[in-house]
């Protein structure tokens, strides 16, 4: 009696661990099938905005940053480029501490919910600080404001977007593209220059001088109102 308990014990224990193991297996498939199906809906938001000539950063630049919260963040040069401007990113928002009239959230690549009980790494998570209160949506979002990175260890976030509007583009305040001056251009510009310091100003082309007037012309008396 006791070997056919202990029998039928093992045979529920394993049971029970093949049941796990498939629950274990079709959570994580579902949870990688999610994740796709995130991924391409931001993508597809993405391209929607771009296609409007909405220049739109890619996370794929933000995946580049090395780091952790204890160690603090490496962000590669491009990124450094963009510290203090106006960008535009599309992403999820996950909340902070409440889901309406939020004036603060994160921004994640995929929603909070596709990670299941693990949390996104540090270079996923952007801070964003909006200028009017929104309300948490389910689908992709684009977020527009200036980009802040923080360097250093012990950083609560890699990043922070202020003055952030929701939904809406913004462009850059400053002028990307450096104005340079090719160096011939640059000589011919002081060589000129030193022409008009050193050299005898030349007479005016005939015909820019003002004519003179007659020495005993006079102007006309001016004609009394009528009585």
């Amino acid at each position: 009696m006791r070997r056919k308990a202990k029998r039928d014990l093992l045979t529920l224990t394993g049971v029970i661990v093949v049941l796990a193991g498939i629950v274990l297996i079709n959570g994580y498939t579902r949870r990688d099938a999610l994740r796709e199906q995130y991924v391409k809906m931001r993508t597809a938001f993405e391209e929607k905005h771009r296609g409007e000539g909405v220049e739109v950063v890619d996370w794929a630049e933000l995946h580049s940053v090395t780091g952790k919260r204890s160690t603090g963040a490496g962000f590669p040069e491009s990124l450094k480029k963009k510290d203090g401007r106006l960008v535009n990113i599309c992403g999820f928002m996950s909340p902070i501490d409440q889901f309406k009239n939020v004036t603060e959230f994160m921004l994640l690549p995929v929603p909070m919910t596709c990670y299941f009980c693990e949390a996104p790494p540090m270079r996923d998570i952007i801070q964003v600080k909006l200028s009017k209160p929104a309300s948490m949506v389910n689908e992709p979002v684009l977020i527009g404001g200036r980009l802040r990175l923080h360097e250093g260890p012990k950083q609560m976030f890699f990043y922070t977007i202020e003055e952030a509007r929701w939904n809406e583009a913004v462009k850059d305040d400053e002028d990307q593209t450096d104005k340079v001056i090719g160096e011939d251009h640059r000589v011919h510009l002081q060589e000129g220059f030193r022409k008009m310091r050193e050299g005898d100003e030349e007479q005016l082309l005939p015909g820019y001088t003002p004519p003179e007037a007659p020495a005993d012309s006079a102007a006309p008396a001016a004609t009394p109102p009528a009585q």
